[in-house]
């Protein structure tokens, strides 16, 4: 990444989501962590140790011992990544790090310096506020505001939706993260892709919290002229449950000082 490179604000990457939404335009919002840089990277860059890539594996509820879904989710998220409307990445001067570290060496190889490139950190703008209904960020209430909505994820937010005038028309489930039990495989894969086209026309866009799939699921929706928002754990403050990462246990023990 080069220094003129420029980075969108959130104000700037949410202003571009909505009016896309008001517009009808299709589009794929996505955001590239640490764990995408860990799993699209492992093997190219020798940084990345094998335990560290199993981790995300298990995380992702990816068997370690399904190789080929492993190489297709790869493919998908390099595909995902290089057709992004906007691709969030961490910014240049802010402090990066564990494998934000690679975020230059990362975008070069595989040429992903042209995108159109916002701050990774777009999707904090869905944060619910604790004790109360207000989101973080105006402009990402406005986006969920008197919508047809699709959810890809295992949250269940049908009922928080609603007091914004929003409906949830389907919702795809996929596994909690480090599900015990469950696995995301090709077969699962490609059931939510054909739920996805079966729906799409019925929605104002998608609203996607899958970790690493939701970049894929955001491109299969933007392809068929959708619209794919990737929020991450942001969601899981919808439910009140702010302890599935250090910044939203952070947001809700200020919020109690």
């Amino acid at each position: 990444m080069t220094n003129k490179q420029i980075i969108l604000s959130q104000d700037e990457c949410l202003s571009i989501i909505l009016k896309n939404i008001n517009d009808g335009y299709k589009g794929s919002f996505i955001r590239k962590s640490d764990g995408e840089n860990i799993v699209l990277s492992y093997g190219i860059l020798n940084s990345i140790p094998f335990k560290n890539y199993r981790k995300k594996l298990i995380h992702y509820n990816i068997s370690i011992w399904d190789i080929s879904f492993q190489l297709f989710i790869r493919s998908e998220l390099i595909n995902a990544f290089s057709k992004a409307s906007l691709l969030g990445v961490c910014p240049p001067g802010r402090l990066r790090h564990g494998f934000w570290e690679m975020e230059d060496e990362i975008l070069s190889y595989f040429s992903l310096n042209n995108n159109r490139l916002g701050d990774v950190n777009f999707h904090m703008g869905f944060i619910k506020k604790p004790n109360n209904n207000e989101l973080m960020n105006p402009i990402a209430q406005e986006i969920i505001t008197n919508r047809k909505v699709g959810i890809i994820s295992h949250c269940k937010v049908e009922e928080f939706l609603l007091q914004y005038q929003s409906k949830v028309l389907i919702r795809l489930e996929i596994p909690k993260r480090r599900a015990r039990f469950q696995r995301m495989n090709r077969i699962v894969f490609n059931t939510i892709v054909e739920n996805i086209k079966k729906y799409n026309s019925q929605v104002d866009f998608w609203i996607v919290a899958a970790g690493i799939h939701a970049k894929p699921f955001c491109e299969h929706i933007r392809r068929i002229n959708g619209i794919g928002i990737d929020i991450g754990s942001s969601i899981d403050t919808w439910l009140n449950e702010y302890d599935s990462r250090g910044h939203l246990r952070k947001i809700l023990e200020e919020s109690q000082s």
